[in-house]
């Protein structure tokens, strides 16, 4: 009973992870990880020790990469995001843990859990796509990690149904599971997915060849290569639909995510920090709108970012522990068995994948990996189990994947659903409660900003109110100094006081100091010097102004609304002896508004192409008036 319980513990966590957005939403998480913190507490305190333990070479450099990314995350300028990166290091290293220990029963519960998940994920997928969805991907948000997810499940059934011994009526029932799992790649369209369910039907291969017969061989290889075949017309479908207009782009995110290794050699970006990082790594896209229009907030490669995140040092123990891994593979692949053959290919499949997505993003995929690690790393244990040592981890892991996630969870539910700016006194009471709960949260303080700023901003705002602004700010980019979102913000508080309760030079020239401070952390963003230069020109500061929606064009020369910013700063500054400058410039920004009809890409094309046609015709008007006098 006791070994089943902890086969059974693990199989609950893979499934719920498979649950809200890929495992990633925070009930699921909150669910995984409790229910990992109370089986590793129960093995530990309760149950005698495992006769099994995960082998010591690979896990001595995955440790070694998991206190490399500790020391990191003690640096790094984003805590909480930091934090967050190093719970999930610990619930995969919890889940290798407790699979590792009963290795055989898990084989047995294993499969038949997969089977049941993957084919229930394919069948929700087809449906999605017959429904008119051009990229399904069940409760995964994202089709390429769905992909991934019924790839790793195709190659442990194939594993399973190698098994001799397994009756016509398991080998009817996998088969069916296999086959519901690779329609559902089929319409997710997955490019990854296709490599990995390739590579890993080769490895798969390459492992079971010499002990299988002539029989056995031709089926395996027709096998594969219907695998292989739905899986790349499903890609070529997806290539032939032009609902990817980016789907080239990823080796230049590649490249350019390449910039913060050279940047910061050993240390990376930190855990959990190169979303921040991201916004001065872009790259322009000149055959589109805005040319930084499209952004990425990760690499999308794991193999990336294990050197891009926690720096050369942390991604070559990381890299290490996988040598070491396939090393201990190929020298024992004689005692494998056919679900650990099965695990191997679905782990080379993800392995493979990894390289080309972000599947670490998503906890249903890093949770599943962890469980077929655990089954092949298990080696028998050679000596007692010491005591202490395991309580004192058990501790620690109890009070950052337990207590922590649900303190975490109580402040993310008391203000998910919150509007921003001014609120109801019920919900600033709601938010207060949040962050007592969650300090670490910057974006939480950012919400009492807003509340503060744009409750009364006016003739009605006081002292008081500023005061609590902007503290709520600054507290803000004190949580998360390397983001221009926080840093703007602490700007719009000064830029509000400025235009009412504090009308003075000195007011102005901090917010736009500010204003100056979130750019440098977000260099291709044009938002942030256009909504300066508004700003400048209600302050009375034209010239400021004119400089700042000159900057603004730098970035992005289509932006209608920046080139509309610049004509009125012209107008104010120049007077009658602008207006030829200023027909000219609206001229241009009437030109490169979006046509009647055409929907925004996003909020940061909304904010730059859209160009008032009232303000326009006002200015136009105001001109011809000059003009006649």
């Amino acid at each position: 009973m006791r070994v089943l319980a902890r086969a059974a513990c693990v199989v609950a966590v893979v499934a719920v992870a498979t649950l809200g957005e890929g495992g990633a939403s925070a009930s699921s998480l909150l669910a995984q990880h409790l229910l990992l913190a109370a089986a590793v507490a129960a093995c530990v305190l309760v149950c005698p020790a495992a006769g099994f333990v995960p082998s010591r070479g690979p896990t001595a450099a995955w440790l070694t990469f998991a206190l490399l990314a500790a020391a990191g995350a003690v640096v790094a300028p984003y805590a909480y995001a930091a934090w967050l990166v190093l719970v999930e290091i610990a619930a995969f290293g919890a889940v290798v843990w407790l699979a590792s220990g009963e290795p055989a029963p898990l084989a047995r519960v294993f499969p038949p859990a997969v089977a049941l998940l993957a084919a229930s994920h394919g069948v929700v997928a087809v449906a999605e796509r017959v429904s008119g969805s051009q990229r399904p991907a069940s409760t995964f948000l994202n089709p390429n990690h769905l992909g991934a997810w019924l790839a790793a499940a195709v190659l442990l059934l194939a594993g399973r149904q190698l098994d001799r011994s397994l009756s016509l009526r398991a080998r009817i029932a996998y088969g069916g599971s296999t086959a519901l799992a690779l329609a559902g790649i089929f319409v997710t369209g997955s490019r990854g997915a296709a490599l990995g369910v390739a590579l890993g039907a080769i490895a798969l291969v390459g492992m079971t060849w010499s002990a299988l017969s002539a029989p056995a061989r031709r089926v395996m290889l027709a096998g594969v290569a219907v695998a292989v075949l739905a899986t790349a017309v499903g890609v070529a479908a997806r290539f032939r639909s032009d609902d990817d207009p980016y789907r080239f782009h990823r080796t230049r995110i590649w490249r350019a995510s390449l910039r913060a290794v050279a940047e910061s050699p050993w240390r990376g970006t930190g855990p959990g920090q190169f979303a921040a990082a991201a916004a001065n790594l872009n790259f322009p896209l000149e055959d589109t709108p805005l040319r930084y229009g499209r952004l990425f907030r990760t690499p999308h490669s794991d193999a990336l970012r294990a050197f891009c995140e926690f720096g050369l040092p942390a991604g070559l123990a990381a890299f290490g522990a996988l040598a070491l891994f396939s090393r201990e593979i190929r020298r024992g692949r004689s005692a494998l068995t056919p679900v650990t053959r099965g695990a191997f290919g679905a782990l080379v499949g993800l392995a493979a994948q990894a390289c080309v997505d972000d599947l670490s993003t998503r906890p249903a995929i890093t949770m599943l990996g962890a469980a077929l690690v655990g089954l092949l790393l298990a080696v028998p244990r050679e000596r007692p189990a010491g005591r202490g040592a395991a309580i004192a981890v058990t501790v620690l892991l109890v009070a950052g994947v337990g207590v922590g996630e649900v303190a975490g969870f109580v402040g993310w539910k008391l203000s998910y659903a919150l509007p921003r700016g001014p609120l109801e006194p019920s919900q600033l009471s709601r938010l207060r409660r949040a962050i007592a709960w969650n300090p670490m949260q910057p974006d939480l303080w950012e919400r009492l900003a807003e509340h503060a700023e744009r409750g009364g901003a006016g003739s009605a705002w006081s002292l008081a109110d500023y005061a609590v602004a902007r503290e709520a700010a600054e507290h803000a980019t004190r949580l998360q100094p390397a983001d221009a979102f926080y840093a703007r913000g602490a700007a719009r508080v000064a830029a509000a006081a400025s235009l009412s309760i504090l009308p003075f030079t000195a007011e102005r020239d901090r917010a736009a100091r500010l204003y100056d401070e979130a750019q440098l952390l977000a260099r291709t963003d044009a938002a942030i010097p256009l909504e300066k230069a508004r700003f400048l020109l209600q302050a009375g500061d034209p010239s400021g102004a004119r400089r700042a929606a000159e900057q603004a064009l730098k970035i992005e020369p289509r932006a209608g609304a920046a080139w509309l910013c610049l004509a009125q700063a012209v107008s104010a500054q120049d007077g009658p002896a602008g207006s030829p400058r200023v027909r000219q410039l609206l001229d241009e920004a009437e030109a490169v508004a979006p046509r009647p009809g055409e929907i925004p890409a996003s909020a940061y094309d909304a904010s730059l192409r859209a160009v008032d046609p009232e303000l326009v015709a006002s200015l136009r008007a105001a001109l011809d008036g000059a003009a006649d006098r």
